[in-house]
């Protein structure tokens, strides 16, 4: 078989993101019984979500966690086994900066509001009562639905791990034909998974901003949210920093899709008030749309 041209070691590395959150999801068991009762099915179950109020300083935490999390999944490349995921090599100082950046505020919003969770706890506590009581019911919250502070804490990290891609150099002996050619496979599948990922990385809100030039017909009070073309822009930009190793032909693609776009946000106005330029700037963004697939 032959040898892949791009080696993956010599341009990627992998990642691995471990995120541990604490539970905030508690079976309401008296709303249960009621409603199991009500409806006559024992597999139906009412769950309390904690400190779902926005103003929380724990629901501030948690989309902090979820915050990190999205932009790991946002600035990596999918692996063929879960978990580690594909970071460019030369991502890698922008990517730790910011992860380290992350992690320090998550860090500095634990130390500041651990001290004071117990009164958090209460507050919440006051939230759900007067929730239950303006929808007029009797409020079955209880602290015993929350962690302890110490359990909570402990329960909260966030952990980056680096390491080499697999790659049969490494090996200090010789491999014998099959599992050469295994490991060889593998190396092709995670070059392909990543290489999809990256034009999906575009294709997918092209595909929305395609859409919805289709579905607007400028009536009044429809909308078309600028946010479609930048989606497809941003989609660009992104691509071009993961791509690993693209070829000319590629970069050129993705050059041209984000020039095109660009060129239809300075003229947003206009294809808000004009039917022939939206169908246009569709005819024309679902060939781009065409010549991209092919990479994928």
């Amino acid at each position: 078989m032959t040898r892949p041209q791009t080696r993956l070691a010599d341009k990627a590395m992998l990642v691995k993101l471990t995120i541990r959150k604490a539970s905030l999801s508690r079976v309401d068991t008296h709303v249960t019984n009621a409603i199991q009762q009500q409806y006559g099915d024992a597999y139906l179950k009412a769950v309390t979500k904690l400190f779902q109020s926005p103003g929380s300083p724990v629901h501030t935490i948690m989309s902090a966690f979820n915050e990190a999390y999205s932009y790991h999944k946002a600035n990596t490349l999918p692996h063929i086994d879960a978990g580690p995921r594909i970071l460019p090599t030369a991502r890698y100082f922008d990517y730790t900066q910011e992860m380290k950046y992350r992690i320090g505020k998550l860090e500095a919003l634990l130390d500041s509001h651990m001290p004071n969770y117990d009164q958090l706890v209460q507050d919440d506590l006051a939230v759900r009562t007067q929730a239950a009581q303006a929808a007029g019911r009797a409020s079955t919250a209880n602290v015993a639905d929350y962690p302890s502070a110490s359990d909570f804490r402990q329960a909260m990290s966030i952990e980056l791990r680096f390491q080499p891609m697999p790659d049969t150099r490494h090996f200090l002996f010789d491999l014998n034909e099959e599992d050469l050619a295994a490991c060889e496979r593998a190396e092709a599948e995670a070059i392909e998974l990543a290489r999809a990922d990256t034009i999906n990385r575009m294709l997918k809100p092209l595909h929305a901003l395609v859409k919805r030039l289709g579905e607007y017909q400028g009536q009044k009070g429809e909308r078309f949210h600028n946010s479609v073309v930048e989606n497809v822009i941003e989609g660009c930009r992104t691509a071009k920093s993961l791509a690993i190793d693209p070829t000319p032909e590629m970069l050129q693609q993705i050059d041209e899709l984000e020039s095109t776009a660009k060129q239809y946000l300075a003229g947003v106005e206009i294809i808000k008030g004009s039917a022939n330029a939206r169908a246009s700037a569709k005819s024309r963004l679902e060939e781009v749309a065409a010549k991209m697939s092919m990479f994928a």
